[in-house]
């Protein structure tokens, strides 16, 4: 019984100090993530405190998308966004972007994204730096979009960090400064960011880089792929194959091209149909590598197209059969990847 009144007044003085802190202006956590937490903030809110407006809105649409809940989220936001509140303004942009709950709205979107980022939100300046970037509602300005991505990353905006660093590194926006970009991507990569990783340690075997070292290119690249990115699990195959910054294994080789084709990366799967042809890292596979060929050059691979041309000659007329049997019911490469060992 002692127990049980203690851990009641635990939880009282919990509630007490969360209404305190939204009271007071500040958004504090609330005592349980649960329908108790709703009525929480859903009492701030009607008091018109928009931390609270926020926060229910918040808990309103995320991970689900019932209409009515989306409805209820956008009448709070609204009132949150008519006292300026930057999260919010952030939240309702990204709601009319999607057309969540409200007819979709990209200009609209840019609108609440720019409010927002000029009062310093660091999620709102990284997506309107996309949007900047990719030309959202007809409006492109790749300068501007970085400006955008310094300001965030600045804050310690990791997405943002990999953003200038890409910028810098390939010359979207500004001039490209290889030295620069590396102190952006060092720091999206030591943040864990993948795609940061994976272009950090391209820049080690950059040509024009000074400080090439491809042992420090395996390093990050293989973060990167285990993280599940395709693209660096292409180039740890190519590095595995080559030798490059490890010791060569034409066994990993094939381990990682094969991840990597699983997720469609095309590069991957024509190493992966190479090394299926010569039996590199796995037992040779005629058969396999000419369904993969043909998969790619159903989408207009022009090296896929040329593969295919050397191996019909050595493939019987009876496997051709079959691959295009397991072709016309493949609809992705993972299935593809799934079905070639089917084929024996």
């Amino acid at each position: 019984m002692a127990t049980r009144a203690k851990k009641a007044e635990v939880n009282r003085n919990a509630r007490a100090n969360y209404v305190l802190g939204l009271l007071g202006g500040v958004a504090l956590s609330p005592p349980q993530a649960s329908k108790e937490a709703m009525q929480y903030y859903a009492r701030a809110a009607a008091e018109g405190n928009p931390d609270a407006q926020y926060q229910l809105a918040k808990l309103l649409v995320e991970g689900q998308t019932l209409s009515t809940n989306n409805r209820a989220a956008l009448k709070w936001l609204k009132k949150a966004v008519e006292k300026d509140h930057a999260a919010s303004q952030h939240l309702l942009g990204l709601m009319y972007l999607k057309g969540q709950g409200v007819t979709r709205d990209a200009q609209r979107a840019l609108e609440l994204f720019r409010q927002a980022a000029i009062s310093g939100n660091a999620e709102a300046e990284y997506d309107l730096g996309c949007a900047l970037m990719d030309g959202i509602a007809g409006e492109k300005d790749d300068y501007q979009a970085l400006r955008w991505f310094r300001l965030a990353g600045a804050q310690g905006h990791v997405k943002s960090q990999y953003r200038v660093g890409y910028a810098l590194a390939h010359g979207a926006g500004c001039e490209i400064d290889l030295q620069q970009a590396s102190t952006w991507l060092r720091k999206a990569a030591v943040n864990g960011d993948p795609k940061g990783q994976y272009e950090f340690g391209l820049l080690f075997i950059h040509p024009d880089y000074p400080k090439r070292n491809e042992e420090e290119a395996f390093r990050w690249i293989r973060l990167s792929a285990i993280a599940g990115f395709a693209p660096a699990q292409y180039q740890l195959a190519l590095f595995y194959q080559a030798g490059e910054g490890t010791l060569a294994s034409y066994e990993e080789a094939f381990t990682w091209a094969r991840r990597a084709a699983a997720q469609g990366e095309e590069k991957a799967l024509l190493l992966l149909a190479s090394l299926y042809r010569f039996g590199a890292g796995t037992s040779a596979n005629i058969t396999a590598a000419y369904a993969i060929a043909s998969y790619l050059s159903s989408a207009e691979n022009p090296n896929a197209t040329a593969l295919l041309q050397t191996l019909e000659p050595q493939i019987a007329v009876s496997d051709r059969a079959r691959v295009q049997k397991m072709l016309s019911s493949t609809k992705s490469a993972l299935e593809l990847i799934e079905n070639i060992a089917a084929l024996g």
